[in-house]
């Protein structure tokens, strides 16, 4: 019989020691004691964190105390005692009762976690200064115009500013929204696309902050109906909507609360970006030739960026990914922007080019990916990946994980735009208004023909991606 998340709690807390906050806080200064944040860096980049504390994400628990596991910590040799702490005691309970599993005989965890450790006046520093991904690789320097974080979407004077993908790369302009309903219009009408739609929706949060928790949810269904595909945007439009609830239940700030788990939402993201940025870039060789689909963003874009300042000397092709254009307007010039040579092609031609011998590489972004390792992306990806496969091309795809709700292909909703965006380019009718048309927006690539998902720790099986936390 199944068991809920609770009576999983209840069990691990009748197998595991639980110490009170002041117990905790007496054996902050022995230096036999260690404590472990198991928080996501978010919440310590807000919060804060306790004063020399070990950070272990709590996906990661088994993984790193496991010293038969690839990814053992050699910290958890020592013969230390082991104070494991979260937000309210919940998941410290079950990675405790995780880490006696795998042989930590020395461990515990804080009753009521941060939360009681914040209340009863527990000593907080700010999360250690060693530089984040992001800045060790000096991404911001290195990052087009169109994918620096202000130039995607912020909110400013109460309205969000989204910049408008359609007119670049000729114009750069803004699209500024006063209601949460225009901010959804936008991101219908394809003002913005890859990482753009779940950042003006995060944004768009703000308009309504203090209007209530009705609201607030009301906001975040209209948000993820435009984009029912689109996995990322859900995932932070809950986490914005989680630090909302809590400032409502505390009495403070909702928009503050808001705006600062934007920010650390942020900040994650392109530490993200780095990380697997550089994941990819150690894969790609000098003399590479390089295929993409639709626009890949960030991390796509870094790995080419890096991998060119490592002096890899590249050759990129671009589809113009119909109808919007992507590729041709996003895509090429941000690539060139980095100083890569780059070849604009149609989205008929990949397959020719693979058979002249000139890719060596196809590599895309992944809007999802389902447990069993179907990859979801951009209308065409598919049909690049057969041709890819059937030249023994590697395909790789960035992601940020997988999607549990999302088990197998048939699980995944593709969205199915209206069919008139066919007929024309441009605004140019390409044929008759009484033509049939069909715009399903994504496709979905199998794991056999996908040789890597390209993750924060590391390239990754499709096959094997279920067996790691790397959101």
């Amino acid at each position: 019989m199944a068991k809920t998340s609770k009576e999983l709690v209840d069990h691990a807390n009748k197998h595991i020691e639980t110490i009170s906050v002041e117990a905790a806080k007496l054996a902050l200064d022995d230096p036999k004691v260690t404590f472990v944040d198991l928080r996501d860096i978010r919440e310590i980049g807000a919060e804060g964190m306790i004063p020399g504390a070990f950070h272990m994400p709590r996906g990661m628990t088994e993984f790193w105390v496991d010293p038969n596991s690839p990814y053992y910590k050699k910290i958890f040799e020592s013969d230390h005692k082991f104070v494991f702490y979260c937000n309210k005691g919940w998941r410290s309970a079950l990675a405790t009762h995780a880490a006696q599993d795998v042989g930590l005989k020395n461990v515990c965890h804080i009753e009521g976690g941060f939360t009681k450790w914040a209340a009863e006046k527990g000593q907080i520093t700010e999360k250690p200064s060693g530089k984040s991904p992001a800045e060790k690789e000096g991404i911001y320097a290195l990052l087009p115009f169109v994918v620096n974080p202000e130039n995607i979407a912020r909110f400013e004077n109460g309205k969000v500013r989204i910049g408008d993908r359609r007119q670049y790369p000729f114009k750069k302009d803004y699209v500024t929204c006063e209601s949460v309903d225009e901010v959804a219009q936008a991101i219908k009408d394809m003002v913005t696309q890859g990482s753009g739609p779940w950042m003006a929706a995060v944004n768009a949060m703000r308009i309504v902050a203090n209007d209530g928790p009705a609201a607030l949810k009301a906001a975040r269904d209209t948000l993820v109906a435009t984009r029912p595909t689109n996995t990322a945007m859900s995932l932070r439009l809950d986490e914005v909507l989680e630090a909302a609830d809590l400032a409502e239940a505390q009495g403070t700030s909702v928009d503050d609360a808001i705006k600062n788990r934007i920010e650390a939402i942020k900040n994650t993201i392109y530490d993200n970006y780095a990380l697997r940025a550089r994941a990819m870039a150690d894969l790609i060789e000098d003399g590479d030739g390089i295929l993409t689909m639709c626009f890949g963003e960030a991390g796509f874009l870094l790995s080419l960026a890096l991998a060119a300042r490592d002096g890899k000397k590249l050759t990129c092709y671009a589809p113009e990914t119909r109808p919007y254009l992507q590729g041709a307007k996003l895509t090429a010039p941000s690539i060139h922007e980095l100083g890569i040579d780059v070849n604009l092609i149609t989205d008929n031609m990949p397959a020719h080019i693979m058979s002249e011998g000139n890719i060596q590489k196809y590599i895309t972004a992944a809007d999802l990916i389902t447990v069993d390792g179907h990859v979801c992306n951009k209308i065409g990806t598919y049909q690049n990946a057969i041709s890819a496969h059937a030249h023994d091309i590697p395909y790789f795809a960035f992601a940020w994980g997988r999607d549990d709700n999302k088990k197998t292909a048939s699980d995944i909703v593709i969205e199915e735009r209206d069919p008139a965006e066919i007929r024309q380019a441009l605004g140019q009718p390409t044929t008759i208004d009484v033509i049939g048309a069909r715009y399903p927006t994504f496709d979905i690539t199998p794991p056999k023909y996908v040789a890597g998902v390209v993750t924060v720790l590391g390239v990754l099986s499709p096959y094997t991606l279920k067996n790691y936390k790397t959101w």
